[in-house]
């Protein structure tokens, strides 16, 4: 084999060996990615969830003072206007903050005050750090502003969201408990 001939095979096999050594990096970058990509998120200690919690909890405070106290406009803070979307009691799916306030804010004009609204069996779920399920019960009696007094109660799922910074609700599904008036139809209930 002359000088050249020999040249340009090693110079192929420098070149093979340079495109091998690129391959083998790219591949490692690759399989770096994908495995940060499908880690396992970070685990939460459970200083920080008993945190989260407690921040989560304040949120949902604040939001039931400014609907006892018909601040709608606090009320409304508390929502992701970008994010929302809502299950409510009657079957419909809402697909935005929009269509929610659509419906809500024409049933404003007809609150004077609430009498009586209690969360009770409260429980939050942390996810992850910026995601957590709150559910409860709930009972409320509001005086509407013609006199009538009504009284409500039902439970609530909401997911709150700390991806804007602080924790807004994200998705509400709500539930009415049937109001049994007569005794005699409560106790055949319970008794099934």
């Amino acid at each position: 084999m002359d000088r050249q001939g020999r040249d340009q095979r090693l110079l192929g096999r420098g070149a093979l060996d340079i495109l091998m050594k690129d391959f083998l990096k790219i591949a490692a970058i690759s399989i770096l990615c994908l495995s940060a990509c499908t880690a396992e998120p970070e685990k939460l200690t459970p200083a920080q969830a008993t945190e989260i919690r407690g921040e989560v909890n304040a949120a949902f405070e604040g939001l039931a003072e400014a609907s006892q106290t018909l601040n709608h406009e606090a009320y409304f803070s508390y929502f992701d206007a970008e994010k929302y979307t809502a299950l409510n009691e009657n079957g419909e799916v809402l697909h935005s903050f929009k269509a929610f306030k659509d419906i809500y804010e024409p049933q404003l004009g007809y609150l004077e005050s609430y009498q009586n609204l209690e969360f009770n069996n409260v429980k939050i779920d942390v996810i992850d750090a910026s995601t957590a399920v709150l559910v409860n019960e709930y009972e409320a009696t509001v005086t509407l502003k013609s006199g009538e007094t009504i009284s409500a109660a039902g439970a609530g799922t909401q997911v709150w969201s700390k991806r804007t910074g602080s924790w807004k609700l994200v998705n509400v599904s709500s539930s009415a408990k049937p109001q049994l008036e007569n005794p005699i139809l409560l106790l055949a209930i319970s008794r099934r």
